[in-house]
């Protein structure tokens, strides 16, 4: 049986945030403590480290909680950016889409939640859709007993061909924005109903967080997917149906009957709402008309916690920002122009003026993992300094003397991702326009005009966008891989044999301290390229009323476990 390390994501916050919100109330865990990791200007602290300086929060197995007895019933009722418009999972990479995808379809396995005994930060793997855990004869083969008496929400029976069928549409299906993840996948074979077997092109390490943790993994039944329906409404076989939709407004669903994992969910309503900006999210959760917000900025936070001194919170770290590149063409085919203009971003004043200096200043993409490297620790670190002097004569090597280039930064409006999104564009142009880069701002709205353009790789120039968790280690090959097709996120149009070379070798490593060997060099390859260029990463607070139990806030998607949340009162 191939080992499945628990090499997940684990939470850091800022000096300045732990020594400003001491103490986090978890869940209705005891007071954990927190200790500074890796600012401007933190000093090294005490407590459990990764190794790397940066310190931890405690995992589950340091985190025990009063056992409580769940009260099923009662509703639930939580904010997000937007209300999705288009909820076909085989079609959509919006993270507001999968806020809600979580709670009405399933996948073979997922994410562990918590327990009404136990609310762990536990990213490892469980069943869902499946049994147990593949068995598998050698590296190659995966054989999946399904759960008997799984329904779909429109009453059908699901089979192992739906799993096929699922799986097929998402890697040829000619709209489907999810080709290239499952490309390990050689053949698919249904033996029987219960049974899903298939075999991979070669040995694959991350096969089953793949199949769990990935966007494009959720189970869509046929007579849906390919009906009139399949963006408006979900039929999964998920703990709650979508029963009302109003557009730009909210999502109500109710809970699922017959859903396969008993006694779960707890709550009978969970409705969402949006669109929620910084003042109506601090409004409303203030008035208690819901249950569970977030924040990015500390000034509405700080606000906040005076309003609700009631309110458990967690501060975690969120997603960052990046800037993707056409390095396919010029003049981002040439690395010196990406090194001046990453060198030609200050990183700090950025910070200092949209979130006071917080967040984790500068990582890779491996966001959140506790072997991340921060920038800083890597013998590239020279290109995430704020160097204008040193930007000005790599482009004048690449472009001559006195020139100056033109370009187009698409990004979506401020509807999406917030104020700060929008702020980090507007100051990073005025930074960049300094150093020889003339940049026309080309704000899109986010559902009708970025994701389904800008974010499909359809762009001229540059594109920016907050930064994806990585929900499984091997999320770089769908970053940088342009082999077999172009990878989902390989928004940089990165085309480098070495890179792939390596990609391909980290694939094939079962065993994690060789992999991470790997996964350093291509940190650094990657950090000398520039393929893209990081901007610091910020500290989310989610807020949620202290009458609910068994939540915690995970790095993933914050709702997707709420079928294992109740309310402790009537």
């Amino acid at each position: 049986m191939q080992e499945h390390s628990n090499y997940w994501l684990r939470r850091r916050v800022s000096r300045r945030t732990a020594l400003r919100g001491s103490a986090l109330t978890v869940a209705g865990a005891s007071t954990m403590a927190l200790v500074g990791c890796g600012d401007d200007d933190d000093d090294s602290g005490g407590g459990n480290t990764n190794g790397g300086g940066q310190v931890l929060l405690p995992t589950a197995a340091a985190s025990p909680t009063t056992a409580k007895q769940p009260k099923p019933g009662g509703s639930f009722a939580f904010q997000m950016p937007n209300i999705p418009t288009n909820l076909d999972p085989y079609t959509q990479t919006s993270f507001q889409a999968a806020y809600v995808h979580g709670l009405g379809f399933s996948k073979l396995y997922r994410f562990k939640a918590g327990t009404p005994e136990f609310a762990p930060a536990d990213n490892s793997m469980e069943p869902d859709l499946a049994a147990a855990m593949p068995e598998q004869a050698d590296q190659l083969t995966y054989t999946i007993k399904l759960k008997p008496n799984i329904k779909f929400h429109n009453g059908r029976a699901l089979t192992s061909e739906d799993i096929r069928y699922a799986y097929d549409r998402y890697m040829n299906y000619e709209k489907s924005v999810h080709k290239t993840g499952l490309g390990f996948i050689d053949k698919m074979e249904t033996p029987d109903a219960q049974t899903f077997k298939f075999t991979t092109k070669v040995p694959y390490a991350d096969t089953v967080n793949y199949l769990g943790g990935n966007l494009g993994a959720w189970i869509s039944p046929k007579e849906h997917a390919e009906g009139p329906d399949a963006a408006t409404k979900m039929v999964g076989s998920g703990p709650f149906m979508l029963t009302e939709t109003q557009t730009g407004v909210s999502m109500t669903f109710k809970k699922y009957a017959d859903y396969h994992d008993k006694p779960y969910p707890y709550f009978d309503e969970v409705k969402a709402f949006g669109p929620t900006d910084v003042a109506k999210r601090v409004a409303d959760f203030s008035a208690k008309s819901v249950d569970l917000t977030w924040l990015f900025l500390p000034d509405p936070r700080d606000q906040l916690k005076k309003n609700r001194a009631d309110a458990k919170y967690e501060e975690t770290q969120g997603i960052g920002g990046y800037i993707y590149l056409r390095t396919d063409m010029p003049p981002f085919n040439d690395k010196r122009v990406r090194q001046a203009l990453s060198m030609g971003i200050n990183r700090k004043a950025l910070r200092e003026a949209i979130t006071k200096g917080e967040g984790v200043p500068d990582q890779l993409y491996f966001v959140g993992y506790p072997f991340s490297r921060q920038v800083k620790d890597l013998p590239q670190a020279k290109y995430w300094d704020y160097n204008p002097g040193e930007a000005r004569k790599l482009l004048a090597a690449a472009i001559g003397e006195g020139k100056s280039i033109d370009t187009t930064w698409s990004h979506a409006d401020v509807t999406a991702y917030g104020q700060e999104y929008l702020d980090t564009a507007t100051l990073t142009q005025n930074q960049l326009k300094e150093v020889g880069f003339n940049i026309k701002d080309n704000p899109q709205p986010y559902l009708t005009q970025y994701i389904p353009t800008t974010y499909q790789g359809n762009y001229e120039g540059m594109g920016h966008s907050p930064r994806a968790i990585a929900y499984w280690l091997d999320y770089v090959t769908e970053r940088f891989t342009m082999k077999p097709k172009r990878g989902r996120i390989n928004l940089s149009y990165v085309n480098d044999s070495n890179l792939e070379a390596l990609l391909d070798k980290q694939r094939q490593q079962f065993k994690m301290e060789e992999r991470l060997q790997t996964v350093k060099q291509i940190e650094e390859l990657v950090a000398e390229e520039q393929y893209e260029i990081y901007f610091s990463t910020d500290t989310r607070t989610y807020f949620w009323d202290p009458a609910i139990q068994n939540y915690r806030p995970t790095a993933w998607f914050p709702y997707t476990h709420l079928m294992k949340t109740w309310r402790d009162r009537a």
